[in-house]
């Protein structure tokens, strides 16, 4: 019960924080659309004072020497050489990936290069999905790391072909969208690949995996461990979310219990 009212109270403290007390600045109204309410229209050029990161400025003092629009152009190439199996120098085409190469999913590495390769040549996914397609959009420069392209993907497509030894389905694919990005040197060679970081579990047919895993989960032949399986939460997690309505009006009705609530959870939650 502690665990979980503590996650409970972090969640919904962090998000009162973010709103409560932040300065507002107004920008010029845009132009309303006939369907909005009005009282939200007229919230329109309303942007947060503080807490906006100046996506520009921090850019503009970067002191990597590739420009954003190469890097957005070199992760753009990078992708399509992987689209046609190239990207590790065969058939005499350039090999992308440096010597510290790491491949990153959420619950997949880091791999270095052979193993990266290997490990996706593997799934043949070209085989099993032929008309699959990844919709790559929103292509752009990290400005916390300006040497890193993040942009994203969903999934759409067909099992019409074998997988893994087994036969086609037949069944469609609709993934939900997903954070990849590709991290350069200065030589523009990939450093890091990370994909699969699903942005809403509730999207798609994949029961909210991202990657690989999910594409199999969509179609029936989900691999048997828990990671390639949808999250579901251990039987104390679930039993205690079921209740989070009696929690937060617990917090609400006595501050005590809320500051003790806390007090016990991060004593038991420290980290040295």
């Amino acid at each position: 019960m502690a665990l979980i009212a503590l996650l409970l109270l972090l969640s919904t403290a962090c998000s009162h924080a973010l709103r409560a007390g932040v300065p507002r600045m107004t920008a010029p109204a845009a132009a309303a659309s006939s369907t909005l309410r009005p009282d939200l229209a007229a919230a329109l050029g309303t942007e947060p004072e503080s807490g906006m990161a100046d996506e520009a400025a921090m850019l503009a003092s970067s002191t990597f020497p590739i420009p954003p629009d190469e890097l957005v152009s070199l992760a753009k190439a990078f992708t399509a050489a992987q689209l046609a199996g190239t990207a590790d120098g065969s058939g005499g085409n350039p090999d992308w990936f440096a010597e510290d190469f790491r491949f990153v999913a959420p619950v997949v590495g880091p791999y270095d290069k052979g193993l990266f390769i290997d490990s996706l040549k593997s799934f043949d996914l070209k085989t099993a999905f032929p008309s699959l397609s990844s919709n790559y959009h929103h292509f752009r420069v990290c400005p916390f790391k300006p040497n890193r392209v993040w942009y994203s993907v969903k999934y759409l497509g067909k099992n019409d072909g074998p997988v893994l030894g087994r036969p086609a389905t037949g069944k469609s694919v609709e993934s939900p969208v997903q954070a990849h990005s590709i991290t350069f040197n200065e030589q523009g060679e990939v450093t890091k690949f990370t994909i699969g970081y699903v942005m809403d579990k509730e999207e798609g047919n994949t029961g909210g995996l991202g990657g690989v895993f999910g594409l199999f989960w969509a179609i029936g032949y989900g691999f048997p461990f828990p990671e390639a399986q949808p999250y579901k939460p251990s039987p104390v997690y679930g039993t205690l979310q079921s209740v989070n309505r009696a929690i937060q009006d617990a917090f609400k009705a006595s501050p005590a219990f809320k500051s003790a609530v806390q007090s016990v959870l991060t004593t038991l939650g420290k980290r040295e």
